[in-house]
């Protein structure tokens, strides 16, 4: 008879069929997050700073409230140049300079987003001829010529954010056997040498986001640093699915709500809340920033990098501790250990201390009866 046991089962194309469909799911989740954060923008509680008499003020502000209901908030300022300043600093996103009577003057920042400025200008418009004033643009931060799409700082996140999750998994894969910091100082070099192509590329090849190129790759460099740090948090924690973790929150939310293609103020509810805490917007802020808005605050953006970060070495650290207590009840298993998620071990720990109670509620072992003729 023919040795069953050595008869191969012929491989199926299930599993093809299956990563295909799994595949095509992910596409329309990427779809369905992109449209959703962007098919339908409308301003949520955007500041316009306004230097006019107190009427033509309150009139604007009542008009606006009419015209998009919660959509604008007017913030009197004394001078045309505090308007500028505010708008130039971003704690406005737009503003109007009027007189008592006379054109106006909406004042707008480009480089804040040509999306957010078309919003703006359009709204301020509306009032002015409302008001039968003629209006008349002045943009304070305009987008450099090679930029004149405002894009350069998405594809700046995006060139940082793509290599991190291919650049994880890869790191993942070749050390795993490794203790945990051998991942990080290869993480470190790799965020380090991103930022700064990154940076060369779009500043000198393509001469966007210039006048800051060293400050631009300390932005990118704390990115990088953040995705990357995050994802290998994921992974010692369940394995290279953790990875699916992290890109679940960069890619398919991170990425549709970054304020690369438009203002957090123009998100739709739920994404407009997340997306500033998120490290793909502090990216895309902190590079707009530094090269088109210096007069920013890169407080909010470096915050949210620095929490990213240190949350996901805590994890880290954890992990470590985890695999320096398992090393030394075993220490021939020491590249075993290192390659076994967090989640493992502690599955492990529990089983372990269920057997000791277990054996412990049994008592000892009952003395063994003396031999028959025994003396």
């Amino acid at each position: 008879m023919p040795d069953t046991s050595r008869v191969r089962r012929q491989p199926s194309p299930v599993r093809l069929f299956a990563i295909a469909v799994a595949a095509a799911v992910v596409s329309l989740i990427l779809t369905l997050s992109f449209d959703f954060a962007d098919h339908a923008p409308a301003p949520h509680g955007v500041r316009l700073a306004v230097a006019a008499p107190a009427g033509f003020t309150r009139e604007l502000s009542a008009g606006l409230a009419h015209a998009a209901p919660g959509g604008f908030t007017v913030v009197a300022e004394p001078t045309a140049q505090a308007v500028a300043g505010s708008v130039r600093s971003q704690s406005a996103a737009g503003g109007l300079v009027a007189g008592a009577a006379g054109p106006v003057t909406i004042v707008t920042a480009g480089a804040a987003g040509p999306a957010q400025q078309q919003a703006i200008t359009a709204a301020l418009t509306a009032a002015a001829t409302a008001f039968h004033r003629q209006a008349r643009p002045l943009d304070v931060a305009p987008l450099p010529a090679n930029d004149r799409a405002g894009l350069s700082v998405f594809v700046f996140e995006l060139g940082l954010l793509v290599p991190s999750v291919i650049g994880g998994v890869g790191l993942f894969l070749a050390g795993r056997r490794f203790r945990i910091w051998w991942r990080i100082a290869a993480a470190a070099l790799f965020a380090l040498l991103a930022a700064l192509a990154s940076a060369l590329v779009l500043n000198v090849v393509f001469g966007a986001l210039t006048g800051a190129t060293l400050a631009l790759i300390g932005v990118g460099f704390l990115g990088a640093l953040a995705f990357v740090a995050f994802i290998a948090a994921c992974q010692a924690v369940v394995g290279l699915p953790g990875t699916g973790l992290a890109a679940l929150a960069f890619v398919f939310v991170g990425n549709a709500v970054s304020g690369g293609t438009l203002a957090f103020a123009f998100l739709p509810d739920g994404f407009r809340q997340v997306a500033p805490w998120l490290p793909n917007g502090a990216v895309v802020s902190a590079a707009r920033d530094v090269a088109y808005l210096p007069d920013a605050s890169l407080q909010h953006p470096l915050l949210v990098l620095g929490i990213w970060l240190a949350g996901s070495l805590a994890v880290l650290v954890r992990m470590d501790l985890l695999h320096v207590a398992e090393r030394r009840h075993t220490p021939e298993r020491e590249a075993e250990i290192y390659a076994t998620p967090g989640t493992s071990h502690i599955r492990q720990r529990r089983a372990r201390r269920r057997a000791r109670r277990r054996a412990a509620a049994a008592g000892p072992p009952p003395a063994s009866a003396s031999p028959a003729g025994a003396r």
